[in-house]
């Protein structure tokens, strides 16, 4: 589904109430990339209410929803996970009109069961291989920052690239991730080697990066010293992976995949696995009991 809508909204009040709707995820922090697809779901919808003659958000009802779903779902085209990714934007939206009283009426979504790819990840001799792919200039040297972040500490692109100076606490060797998936806050342990590239990282090589800019941002990309975005971080880490030689495909993710393997394979609980990985939930971290098997 386009997140630009072939046929406008024609309700007034509707096309008020998606513009608050899309200043809402931004007052959220949602990132530019997501933005588009969440608020694009609720023109749809808005439009959908709107060739069902109601025009105006009182005439919202609960099945709405449902009923939108549903008609997707007769599109043969749309996948399960593609439907599911309407369901979160319906599940946002029912709860921005209710938090700001546009309207008392909720909305009772389930996703749809998904087929779940099996995660890639690195063998530690891959990991070795990904490390001596980088160097001794500044950029690599942030590269190895990067590595720490992504590998040593397990954390998702959104949450690496929101990462600022100020969320390093050197003295207890933590890292706080205050953009964590679904907006939870965690602090997360970094080990003595990664904490030594992130510090050799600030102190040395982020210096001659930053020029004249002034941020706050951890990772500063190589031109004009500002903050590097997800897409940046992504394609760099793709690069390295490219320069290893490493056959597998390779991104954040991936390694976010390996330290959890590993640190499995060294003897850690599942659960404090999950609590180092930020998950809600005990059923995410079970996906590594298999990889752990694979690898025995």
């Amino acid at each position: 589904m386009a997140s630009k809508p072939a046929t406008p909204i024609a309700s007034a009040g509707y096309i008020l109430l998606h513009q608050g709707f899309t200043e809402w995820l931004q007052l959220l922090g949602y990132s530019v990339l997501s933005i588009p697809a969440l608020s694009g779901t609720i023109s749809h919808f808005l439009q959908y209410q709107e060739r069902n003659n109601k025009a105006a958000i009182e005439q919202l009802e609960a099945t709405d929803a449902n009923q939108f779903l549903q008609e997707l779902q007769a599109r043969k085209a749309y996948s399960n996970s593609h439907i599911n990714k309407q369901v979160q934007s319906l599940k946002l939206f029912s709860k921005y009109i209710r938090e700001t009283g546009r309207s008392p009426t909720g909305f009772n979504l389930e996703r749809l069961p998904e087929l779940r790819a099996k995660p890639h990840w690195l063998t530690k001799p891959e990991l070795q291989a990904l490390y001596e792919a980088t160097n001794d200039s500044v950029l690599g040297i942030r590269d190895r920052a990067m590595l720490a972040v992504f590998y040593g500490c397990g954390l998702r692109l959104n949450e690496g690239a929101s990462i600022d100076l100020k969320d390093l606490d050197t003295t207890r060797m933590l890292l706080h991730v205050r953009k964590g998936k679904h907006y939870k806050e965690r602090f997360v342990p970094v080990a003595e080697k990664n904490l030594e590239a992130i510090k050799l990282y600030i102190e040395y090589a982020r210096p001659q990066l930053l020029q004249q800019t002034k941020t706050e941002a951890l990772f500063i990309g190589a031109n004009k010293g500002i903050k590097m975005d997800k897409q940046s971080l992504y394609i760099r880490i793709k690069k390295l992976a490219k320069q290893s030689g490493i056959k597998k495909k390779i991104g954040t993710h991936t390694l976010r995949h390996s330290i959890a393997t590993h640190l499995l394979q060294s003897g850690m609980k599942l659960e404090r696995i999950q609590q180092f990985l930020g998950h809600s939930n005990l059923d995410s971290t079970q996906i590594y009991t298999h990889l752990k098997n694979e690898a025995l």
